[in-house]
């Protein structure tokens, strides 16, 4: 993987992701035709809702990783179709899109790889909530709550129950990336 500079994940957990995205198995796939491009890092644009429906706009594969305060624990969504007003601005009420491959995940911390958990959508019709501000996940299963926080509960149960959480996290650090593959 090309054009990979995080200041919240470590190669070896970019290269779990893709192999998610993928479906291929980790130890199996080694695939240099992957590039990420940095679309928006709190620490540079800020944390916020706003902020992030600003920069993160249109329907593009996009990952999302956040790296929570105190616990150092990460969490994050992959959305193969994007976030934020699909294509067409701003709105006031919500809108669900249809995916099949989004998935939403956790890692204990930056260096391991062995505690990390993985819920892919099983409600394909709300894979991803848009109504103009921050990121959904379903309608609650992994989204931004207010300003520089994230909450984890999956109460709709768009998503499988491997992150439920019911916690609320203040966000450290925030970075999305449009993922592009060269084929």
């Amino acid at each position: 993987m090309r054009n990979f500079d995080s200041k919240v994940i470590k190669q070896k957990h970019a290269n779990i992701i893709i192999s998610w995205i993928t479906k291929k198995d980790f130890y199996a796939f080694q695939d240099p035709r992957y590039e990420f491009y940095l679309d928006y890092r709190g620490s540079i644009d800020g944390i916020s809702r706003n902020s992030f429906a600003n920069k993160c706009r249109g329907p593009l594969e996009r990952l999302v990783l956040i790296k929570v305060k105190q616990s150092g624990k990460i969490f994050g969504g992959y959305s193969s179709i994007g976030f934020n007003s699909i294509g067409d601005g701003f709105r006031d009420l919500q809108q669900f899109y249809n995916s099949s491959d989004n998935f939403i995940f956790s890692f204990e911390n930056s260096e391991d790889t062995q505690n990390m958990k993985i819920s892919r959508v099983k409600d394909h019709n709300k894979a991803i909530c848009c109504d103009g501000t921050g990121f959904k996940f379903g309608l609650d299963s992994l989204f931004m709550y207010e300003d520089q926080y994230i909450c984890a509960r999956n109460r709709s149960h768009a998503y499988e129950d491997n992150l439920n959480t019911n916690e609320i996290f203040k966000i450290e650090e925030i970075e999305v990336y449009s993922i592009h593959c060269w084929k």
